[in-house]
């Protein structure tokens, strides 16, 4: 994958994150930018999808919550890098690898609000559901923007 496109997946998370922005209970927020992180996996591989998640919401944390722009990185750096190790060819890959993506996207955040000094546990729980809403938007949003733009490309 050429790095100009890297470069621009990485934007693309960042705007879809800060575009939507819900707010949390523990001062977080809902967004779109998973369903381009799992996109970006499926479409670039893994590094797209590790440099793409990983830079691009926790850029978009330096805009509204940059004390956990550190725990963004490692986190949605994870859900993409694991998204991008499907093989697009390979049909059930592009459905399990992104579902395991999105689990440790929320397994992710839920311990890093435990484990955030001034959160805690409690916050870890009142996020849990949000979390998981975004988690299945970003898994249906991305396979289903994956398969459009393989059947777009095809034509």
């Amino acid at each position: 994958m050429k790095w100009y496109l890297i470069v621009g997946l990485t934007v693309m998370v960042m705007i879809a994150t800060v575009l939507v922005r819900i707010p949390v209970p523990g001062g977080g927020y809902f967004n779109l930018g998973d369903v381009v992180i799992i996109f970006s996996g499926l479409f670039g591989g893994w590094k797209a999808g590790l440099v793409a998640g990983g830079f691009g919401s926790a850029f978009a944390d330096l805009i509204g919550f940059p004390v956990f722009a550190p725990v963004t990185l490692i986190v949605k750096g994870l859900e993409g890098l694991v998204a991008g190790l499907a093989k697009p060819d390979v049909k059930w890959q592009i459905y399990l690898f992104p579902a395991l993506a999105v689990i440790i996207m929320v397994a992710g955040y839920f311990f890093g609000c435990w484990l955030f000094p001034n959160l805690g546990f409690g916050v870890a729980v009142a996020d849990l559901p949000v979390n998981i809403i975004q988690a299945i938007a970003g898994y249906i949003g991305g396979i289903a923007l994956h398969l459009a733009y393989t059947k777009i490309s095809r034509t």
